[in-house]
């Protein structure tokens, strides 16, 4: 700039001196015809120029850029440098996306990027496959009308992807994990990972599970037979009895924990059970407090809330089991003269039973794992009061199977509350 600057500033100085020499030698006429002459010459030369520079954007390539001359020459070269300095650039891009491309391609999960409508720009063959999308038709079509799935399109409009979604437990689907990211400007990318072998492992444990809980509890109760009838035979004041009446109860809590591994491989299964009984929650607590309430020996206080009217669909037995989990568990970790709240009621339009007690508490740190299987905060402790290490987990699992969520708060020293939340749709009328 300084160079073109510098040359322009002695073409007008050169000007203004032939400029002065032409006034005194001739006329002050002279020299203005000067003037105009040397001012059309300049307007036709850049004219020339800017003919050349607008034909060569009409046509864009470096092969075909002018010359120039003069100013124009060094104009052009600048546009060179500029167009070849792009032109690597957009070679490095395009390599680099090749390369993404190409690293995509290659994965197991399926990758699909989509803009802020929602509307599919690229997509692996892993995803193609999974999804059914066809590139040359789908893209740049919103991915909901490709991939119609309700659970699918409420995630995706919910723009908040902390969770990853899982689609385990639909008909004519491949089972999936979704989780989705944002990038660029208000773009994401999607993957889709198949849990067809995981679940086939699950399905298989599971199985596994049922089967061998069904095998070992004939045994078991024949043993549990023999052992009521030793104890009714031997001596009271026995070492002998003692001994029976220890193995009586180890194997009577084997027994509770089979029936709890059968009830959770049940719930898992989801095979043949009707969800969509009418029940009379009121009838069903009531029939609760009888079973574990009167004859606890903790002497609690409890405290009711409970809408008579409020009944669900759902199935009796597995509600009956969540509710009576909950209650148990208050009871069991609750001390003598606690306080144990049961409440069955209607909020912001869910059907809500909350269990809130005035226990030991749960640390912080073991919230998030309490309802895993065999999980126990206090191993000793949960032995020692009759605990399997199910509970929590069959609860978990009878929830979900009715489309609803379970909720936890804890604080040491202070009491737990535990919420079962059921959808609106589970809510029978009145």
């Amino acid at each position: 700039m300084k160079e073109i600057k510098t040359h322009f500033l002695m073409f007008l100085a050169s000007i203004a001196i032939a400029f002065i020499l032409i006034q005194n030698i001739y006329s002050v006429y002279a020299a203005g015809l000067f003037l105009i002459c040397i001012f059309t010459l300049i307007i036709l030369y850049h004219t020339f120029w800017i003919y050349k520079l607008s034909k060569w954007l009409n046509n864009r390539s470096i092969k075909n850029l002018p010359n120039g001359y003069g100013v124009w020459e060094k104009l052009f070269t600048q546009i060179y440098r500029t167009e070849t300095k792009q032109k690597k650039t957009k070679q490095e891009l395009f390599e680099l996306l090749e390369q993404f491309k190409s690293a995509a391609g290659a994965m197991l999960d399926g990758v699909i990027a989509i803009d802020e409508n929602a509307e599919i720009l690229w997509s692996n063959k892993t995803a193609q496959k999974m999804l059914n999308i066809i590139p040359k038709n789908d893209y740049h079509r919103p991915i909901t009308y490709i991939f119609r799935n309700s659970i699918f399109k409420e995630y995706i409009e919910n723009d908040n992807y902390e969770e990853t979604l899982k689609l385990t437990l639909q008909p004519s689907l491949l089972p999936l994990e979704i989780k989705i990211a944002f990038f660029g400007a208000n773009q994401r990318i999607i993957v889709c990972r198949d849990l067809t072998k995981e679940t086939e492992n699950q399905n298989m444990r599971k199985e596994f599970v049922s089967n061998f809980s069904h095998e070992i509890k004939t045994p078991l109760t024949v043993i549990l037979g023999f052992l009521e009838t030793l104890e009714i035979q031997s001596n009271k004041n026995s070492s002998e009895k003692k001994m029976i009446s220890m193995m009586n109860d180890q194997a009577y809590r084997m027994k509770n924990l089979i029936d709890d591994l059968l009830l959770l491989s049940q719930v898992e299964s989801n095979q043949d059970i009707n969800r969509s009984e009418k029940i009379n929650i009121s009838s069903l607590l009531n029939n609760i407090k009888r079973e574990l309430i009167k004859p606890s020996t903790k002497k609690q206080k409890f405290k009711y809330s409970i809408d008579s009217k409020l009944h669900i669909y759902a199935a009796k037995h597995e509600i009956e089991s969540a509710f009576s989990n909950l209650i148990n568990n208050a009871i069991r970790y609750t001390p003598i003269k606690g306080e144990i709240s049961v409440q069955w009621n209607i909020i912001n339009g869910l059907a809500i039973f909350e269990v809130t007690d005035s226990g030991i508490g749960i640390p912080e740190k073991d919230l998030k794992r309490i309802s895993e299987r065999f999980y126990r905060v206090d191993p000793d402790r949960s032995r020692e009061t009759g605990g399997t290490g199910l509970g929590l987990a069959i609860v978990k699992n009878i929830i979900i199977q009715h489309q609803g969520e379970m909720k936890i708060n804890s604080e040491i020293n202070v009491g737990s509350s535990f919420k079962l939340i059921f959808p609106k749709d589970r809510i029978a009328s009145k």
